[in-house]
């Protein structure tokens, strides 16, 4: 895995490409500088690689691209950061407050942030809510 700089102008956040047969690359822009975002795509990364095809290249914010295999990424990674089940109840309780959101990502070990982006991403909560439990991120001066 390896992080580059966003390029400017591009939707890409992600890319995954196999160098070998025994070798795959993620890589990560931190485009939106979100931990949300961010483990988000590395988990939609992983998906494509333990999903699909060793000789494809699949490079997010593209057009173009596989629906079906980028729904299978997606769900992937979805599911990777917060269990079906446990997110199903916590949908369930129609609670999204700030210390709900808390203690559930705390019931889970994942970042606030994290739950905050897929109620976010599902309509549930609005863009503009709780967006400080989420950790930025920004590149170090060199």
């Amino acid at each position: 895995m390896v992080f580059v700089r966003a390029l400017p102008k591009t939707g890409v956040s992600g890319a995954t490409r196999w160098l070998s047969t025994q070798k795959a690359l993620i890589q990560l822009s931190l485009r939106y500088k979100t931990d949300d975002h961010l483990w988000f795509t590395f988990f939609h990364e992983a998906g494509h690689i333990l999903l699909h095809g060793k000789k494809e290249f699949f490079l997010e914010g593209t057009n173009g691209l596989d629906e079906s295999k980028e729904s299978e990424a997606n769900e992937f990674a979805q599911f990777e950061l917060i269990p079906r089940k446990a997110f199903s109840g916590f949908l369930e309780r129609k609670a999204y407050s700030k210390s709900a959101i808390v203690k559930f990502s705390q019931e889970l070990g994942i970042a606030p942030g994290i739950v905050v982006g897929q109620l976010q991403h599902r309509g549930l909560l609005a863009r503009s809510l709780c967006n400080d439990l989420k950790q930025t991120f920004r590149w170090a001066a060199l």
